[in-house]
């Protein structure tokens, strides 16, 4: 469904204005679509989660913040996780889409279990614990217990103190041994209902500019990679590995001037960050 973007941006407007999330969700499932499972491969986001976990060792306890409607990938990855904790800012879990996705990858992959859920308790059938709402910049662990974090498509929609915050904590709750295996969208996700603009298209506007069309209910940071890899760093982790991907062909001349002094990663649509603590002798 191609939606302009503009108009899209008003319809935010509106739910902002109400402080409603559920018009955003009744819209994502009945009018865009967006939320509804008609199928489901195993998704190339997830595996690459997979093998970070699987080649670091860090199988154990997870974390995951920003976990979604029907949480396939969590699904997905019980099957080589002793336990995960999923965890959203704001109750969004839908257990009819889950049922829809256990069902879809029972066809795909062994699952570690063939429960329906009914209850959010029936999860720990597949070893996940669901919480929201939940912050996950006060997590409320002990120091040094999470084996590994996972996010998928999350971190461009938190402003970046919050981002701060959240590492700052995540140093402490992780194992020494531990990693944060993160994959960030970093293209304007108006672009994804609306063929006729660019995956680039929100670096066109200034700060000022862009306020009117970011909206808390759907807040896109627009960070580039270098300014995640600073932040990051900023926070006492180093990168592991890091696999960027640049899905826009037609870049404005533009944006090349106004990018120019900048690392070439800023035109990066997505990336998959492998990250470890900073571990200091002090």
């Amino acid at each position: 469904m191609n939606i302009p973007w503009k108009f899209k941006s008003l319809i935010f407007t509106i739910i902002d204005f109400f402080d409603s999330k559920r018009i955003l969700y009744f819209l994502q499932r009945h009018v865009t679509k967006r939320s509804r499972i008609k199928e489901l491969n195993t998704d190339p986001n997830w595996v690459k989660h997979q093998k970070a976990l699987i080649d670091h060792g860090c199988t154990g306890f997870i974390f995951e913040f920003g976990a979604g409607k029907n949480i396939a990938q969590n699904i997905f990855l019980s099957q080589v996780i002793d336990r995960q904790l999923v965890v959203d800012l704001n109750p969004m879990l839908d257990i009819k889409l889950v049922n829809v996705a256990l069902d879809l990858l029972s066809k795909k992959v062994k699952l570690r279990s063939d429960v329906n859920i009914i209850k959010l308790k029936d999860l720990n059938n597949y070893g996940i614990e669901y919480q929201a709402p939940y912050d996950a910049s006060t997590t409320n662990l002990n120091p040094k217990t999470l084996d590994a974090c996972i996010s998928t498509n999350t971190l461009e929609h938190i402003p970046v103190v919050s981002i701060k915050s959240i590492f700052i904590e995540l140093r402490r709750v992780l194992k020494d041994t531990g990693i944060v295996s993160t994959i960030i969208d970093y293209s304007d996700h108006y672009a994804h209902t609306d063929s006729k603009i660019t995956l680039l298209n929100f670096l066109n506007f200034s700060e000022t500019e862009w306020e009117k069309y970011n909206h808390d209910c759907h807040y896109q940071n627009r960070l580039r990679h270098y300014q995640f890899k600073q932040l990051f760093n900023d926070c006492g982790f180093e990168v592991i590995s890091e696999e960027l991907i640049f899905n826009e062909k037609h870049v404005s001349e533009d944006l090349h001037f106004k990018f120019k002094d900048k690392d070439p990663s800023w035109s990066s649509t997505s990336a998959h960050w492998v990250l470890k603590k900073i571990i200091t002798n002090t």
